[in-house]
């Protein structure tokens, strides 16, 4: 929980470090007042939660409670008599409006426990029953108003092994989305599971936790997080949990109860008890959040890694997959430029996509089909976008109608979506691509859930269940009885006040209702001494008495009760409505999953389209030629025409042929396109395997089975690792795990030590990806000594410049254009005139460097005879080549 903050209200000075834990210090429990008691019996039970407590209209908060929510939420801060302590802090935030502020904690990684009222206030005897009816936190939020639409909720689970240094130590791994009921669990490495934990991002990790015991008497034990040393480094919300959570004998039983089944075997689960474990802690946590109202998932999905391309978290930092580097730029990444979808389901499931390419060619190429189709008929394509904007969140109205808290609105929405179903199988009859085949049919059931919603439910129905006008003419004839009793009471008003004047002889007489005195028969002042004896008083206005009839009161009690009659059976009606719709919602979950995944499909083939992007064509001779290939993120921003596209050919080291490289040393000066060039290759390959057409003019890849990337200079403090530290980290994980079939991009490696130390490791690095390995890779550096692999390897390593022009006055443009051959020199100080340094510097340094390379050529020359490396091939004499 937040640190206690201070308050400089005067009046609550003394009071602004007061906690329960204080108050239980100075205080038997006995001696609070009964609410108060009520409160701190609730709050023992949650301590690590802000504990909202109903008063009548208003959610109240108290002790720290109060201070943290004045702060977090910027609401007002008063004080309440809380008996023996004195003046306490209060603060509170209507009813009416919490969901605003419930976000707004949510948002800031608080959990919120709801004491609600159980009992009506007005009917209860001494004071009212309250309980927790739910915990609100970041990852087992349901409500709509708390989510965001076009991005998954997910809730994760770690359990870390015993010896977690170990290498290829495995933990377990396991999430879910209570909003669409998938629930899936893996093992994976520290380097895998920190991939993961970038890909999903989830709202909130639970993990074991340490007890820190209270020292007051009656308060229970915090916990806090237990985590190792490779998990530290990760920006994830952790929620520690105790020992039972991860305890299977405590966990299975719920899992039972969380999936409605006798067993869990059927899932597969017994491969490893860490399956078991991790997701045991997510069924303990839900139980913890909903108490018995558990939401239901979909079974357990037992992830492989073997199926999709293994992507490590610093890659898809790098590559901006799914989020920009730059904050708030949503066309800053990849998976910005690529979603053009039109229904929030379909942009979750093309993230997913983008964030977890394929390696089984035939999904793939399924993929491809659809989006060519699509790409060759746009006015299919256009169809479909314009049918599926008109589709709602049918996942997650539909994981509502499995969880039966779908409401009369969830359903309209539902309803309107699956009316669209007939359309889009028509606009898709001609096609015959494995995705849009999919929507040409469905089961007759859904004609049938359309017909009971429309016969069963009126077109706009209010947000409240219990405020009647659900329920449709003509589906309930006692509905309509009490309905017909509501709408003839206009005309049996007028009837009666008619017959009221001319009984009376009164011609001012009126006969009228409001909500708070209910029906009454009004006079003026100075014609109510007139009112017959039957007359009964009922109110005294300025100008006017009003007055009730034994007559007119029957007719009210009867109005009134039928009011409540008609709003409590269009209630149950509609529970027995949602109960029928049931055992349809896996057929319709199915639906929804058809319907986004045609709708990522035809995102990827609305871009195709306007960016002219080709069909890949994949093949098994462990090649990638990527003809004339862009940056598909670059390419979009810059105007039309400027991107400068470029070539490239790569092979595996067991590949047949020896036509191509598998290494390519990039050399040429920072912000001539090095990086872009690599990165660009890089996403062209991972589009073309998750299904997408990319941007070059033609596209040959052997599928790959895992990319890695080195780029940038971080360093992680909070662990103790240097830039140069973390740097050979990722180094070392890319050698010991990258097969023949990885693509790896390095750029810069050994740039954070010393130059001489720099190049013997990025020399050594290069020869254990060509000789241990022999993955493709592009390999950018300034190291221009190591272009003389080339010529050691001369069928294996190529190298390759980033082409600049030379200016009369002594600048430099940038072509970026990339062409075999070794650049001659960095151009540093070049780079360092454009970034505005001052003159004298870039004088100055620019002859400094003139010295040191006639130092070093000087030294070279003396030993360049004596520098042969066993092979026959002089390295001095080539190293002097390039200036060194």
């Amino acid at each position: 929980m937040t640190n206690i903050p201070t308050t400089t209200d005067p009046t609550l000075q003394r009071y602004q470090t007061l906690s329960c834990a204080d108050a239980l210090a100075q205080h038997p429990v006995r001696n609070f007042t009964p609410m108060m008691q009520q409160f701190i019996e609730a709050k023992q039970a949650y301590p690590d939660t802000l504990l909202f407590y109903r008063m009548g209209d208003f959610y109240e908060t108290f002790l720290e409670d109060a201070l943290i929510a004045a702060k977090a939420l910027e609401i007002t801060l008063t004080g309440r008599d809380a008996g023996v302590l004195g003046k306490i802090p209060m603060a509170g935030v209507p009813v009416r409006s919490v969901d605003a502020y419930l976000t707004r904690l949510l948002a800031q990684q608080f959990k919120i426990a709801i004491c609600e009222q159980l009992e009506d206030p007005a009917l209860a005897k001494g004071l009212v029953k309250r309980s927790v009816v739910r915990v609100l936190t970041a990852g087992t939020v349901v409500e709509s108003q708390h989510l965001k639409q076009d991005e998954p909720n997910f809730l994760a689970s770690v359990v870390a092994p015993k010896n977690p240094t170990q290498p290829n130590a495995l933990f377990g791994f396991a999430y879910c989305d209570l909003t669409t009921g998938v629930f899936c669990t893996v093992a994976l490495t520290a380097p895998e599971l920190q991939a993961e934990l970038a890909r999903l991002t989830p709202s909130e990790v639970l993990i074991l936790g340490e007890k820190t015991p209270s020292s007051i008497p009656g308060l229970p034990a915090k916990f806090t997080p237990i985590l190792p040393a490779v998990l530290q480094q990760t920006t994830v919300s952790w929620s520690p949990l105790p020992k039972e959570a991860f305890n299977p004998t405590v966990t299975e039983p719920l899992l039972h109860q969380l999936l409605k089944v006798n067993s869990i075997a059927g899932y597969g689960l017994e491969e490893s008890p860490l399956y078991v474990q991790a997701c045991g802690a997510i069924a303990y946590y839900l139980r913890y959040s909903f108490l018995d109202n558990i939401p239901q998932l979909d079974g357990i999905k037992l992830l492989r890694t073997t199926h999709t391309v293994a992507l490590t978290a610093s890659a898809r930092k790098n590559l901006e997959l799914l989020e920009p580097a730059k904050t708030g730029d949503k066309l800053g990444c990849l998976l910005g430029i690529l979603n053009q979808t039109v229904t929030p389901m379909g942009s979750r499931l093309l993230r997913e996509w983008v964030g977890l390419p394929l390696r089984h060619l035939p999904e793939i190429e399924s993929r491809l089909e659809t989006v060519e189709a699509l790409v060759q008929q746009p006015t299919v394509r256009q169809a479909l976008r314009e049918l599926l904007s008109n589709v709602y969140d049918v996942e997650r109205l539909v994981t509502k109608l499995a969880n039966l808290t779908a409401t009369p609105r969830d359903f309209i929405a539902l309803r309107h979506s699956l009316s669209q179903l007939p359309a889009l199988s028509h606009a898709v009859e001609t096609c015959d691509a494995f995705y849009l085949l999919r929507i040409q049919g469905f089961p007759p059931e859904v004609a049938t859930v359309v017909t009971l919603l429309e016969q069963a439910l009126l077109p706009e129905p209010p947000i409240s269940l219990k405020e009647g006008g659900i329920i449709a003419s003509g589906y309930d004839a006692e509905v309509d009885r009490l309905r017909a009793f509501q709408t003839n009471q206009a005309e049996w008003l007028a009837t009666y006040e008619q017959q009221e004047r001319e009984a009376t002889g009164l011609k001012n007489l009126k006969v009228n209702f409001n909500g708070a005195f209910g029906f009454f028969i009004e006079l003026p002042k100075a014609q109510a001494q007139h009112a017959p004896a039957r007359y009964v008083r009922k109110q005294t206005l300025t100008n006017a008495e009003r007055f009730t009839t034994p007559e007119l009161k029957t007719y009210e009690t009867d109005t009134l009760q039928a009011e409540s009659t008609l709003c409590e059976l269009e209630y149950q009606l509609f529970v027995t409505v949602r109960q029928t719709l049931l055992p349809y919602a896996p057929l319709l979950k199915e639906i929804a999953h058809r319907l986004a995944c045609v709708d990522a499909l035809q995102s990827l083939a609305t871009i195709a389209h306007q960016q002219g992007y080709v069909r890949p064509v994949f093949h098994h001779d462990g090649t990638i030629q990527l003809i004339n290939a862009r940056h598909p993120v670059l390419e979009k921003r810059l105007p039309s025409g400027r991107f400068v596209a470029n070539s490239t050919h790569l092979q595996t080291g067991l590949a047949t042929s020896n036509t191509l490289p598998q290494v390519q040393i990039i050399t040429g000066p920072n912000m001539a396109g090095k990086s872009t060039y690599m990165r660009q290759a890089a996403l062209v390959v991972l589009m073309a395997q998750m299904g997408s057409f990319v941007p070059a003019d033609k596209a040959l890849i052997s599928p790959i089975d895992a990319l890695y990337t080195r780029i940038g200079a971080t360093d992680d403090l909070a662990s103790g690792q240097s830039t140069f530290m973390v740097e050979m980290v990722e180094v070392a994980h890319i050698l010991n795990t990258a097969t023949a079939n990885s693509l790896v991009l390095l750029d810069e490696v050994g740039r954070g030590t010393s130059t001489y130390d720099g190049v013997a490791i990025a020399w050594s690095v290069l020869e254990y990806l060509v000789q241990a390995i022999g993955c493709k890779t592009l390999f950018a550096t300034h190291y221009h000594e190591l272009t003389v692999l080339e010529g050691v390897y001369p069928q294996v390593v190529q190298n390759v410049r980033v082409v600049v022009s030379e200016t009369h006055a002594g600048g430099v443009a940038f072509l970026h254009r990339v062409e075999a051959g070794a650049a001659q020199k960095s151009y540093g100080v070049q780079v360092a005139k454009m970034a505005g340094l001052p003159a004298s510097v870039c004088q100055q340094a620019e002859q400094q460097l003139n010295e040191m390379n006639k130092v070093a050529n000087q030294q070279l020359r003396s030993r360049g005879a004596s520098l042969v490396d066993g092979r026959g091939i002089d390295i001095g004499q080539q190293l002097l080549l390039f200036g060194a």
